[in-house]
């Protein structure tokens, strides 16, 4: 008879043996962008199917690539310690600003009539890394976003982000602006750490964002 604790032991032992296969192939689809619009563009967070995981929702932090619904490709999977594989390189302080970021964006989303903050926060995470991210909003909503900026704490540290990974397209030749897809920040589940989610979920870092600048309306709304 085996006990509950050999079933344990049996079930991480498969699955350490299968993980590499796994991370060696990680891949993401694009499979929703969500109802917030804003500028003309859909707003975070947007959904995706990880390896597997459908309707994992992930936050663009990337306004120079593109992605469209039923898309798919390959990514990398990135944490705090492995910037300089990601697609904007080192840049700690931004990536940890945007973390922080999309923490405050999933609290408000997964409440009514907050598309407008989740608009902001949005743009907020994207002018992080590309400056020309306001370029298509009115000041009203540069001030929105411009607000978010301002409330970003000065003493955020990596360990703070410890459950959080960067999917991080692969095939990326010329940097950003050539990439498959989007990068996306994604927050592993509370109780969650990240070696332990990607290795029971078998995705390395799902990284993916939601199309980003496409016509996802006959309103002329784009995915941002």
């Amino acid at each position: 008879m085996i006990n509950s604790t050999q079933k344990w032991w049996g079930a991480a032992l498969a699955l350490l043996c299968f993980a590499p296969c796994a991370f060696a192939n990680s891949s993401l689809t694009m499979t929703g962008a969500g109802n917030n619009v804003m500028g003309g563009v859909y707003v975070g967070p947007y959904y995706a199917t990880v390896n597997g995981v459908a309707n994992t929702p992930v936050i663009c932090d990337d306004f120079a690539d593109d992605s469209v619904i039923g898309h798919s490709w390959n990514f990398t999977a990135n944490n705090f310690s492995t910037l300089g594989s990601a697609l904007w390189g080192n840049q700690a302080a931004n990536y940890e600003a945007a973390a922080w970021l999309t923490v405050q964006m999933l609290s408000l989303n997964s409440k009514p009539d907050n598309g407008l903050q989740v608009g902001y926060l949005s743009y907020a995470v994207w002018w992080l890394f590309d400056k020309n991210a306001f370029n298509g909003l009115n000041s009203t909503q540069i001030a929105g976003a411009k607000g978010w900026l301002g409330q970003v704490p000065s003493n955020l540290t990596p360990g703070q982000f410890a459950n959080f990974v960067i999917l991080t397209p692969q095939g990326c030749n010329g940097g950003p602006g050539s990439c498959p897809g989007q990068e996306f920040l994604m927050k592993v589940p509370e109780g969650g750490s990240v070696s332990m989610y990607l290795l029971l979920a078998g995705l390395s870092c799902f990284g993916a964002m939601l199309f980003r600048r496409r016509r996802a309306s006959a309103e002329g709304s784009r995915i941002a």
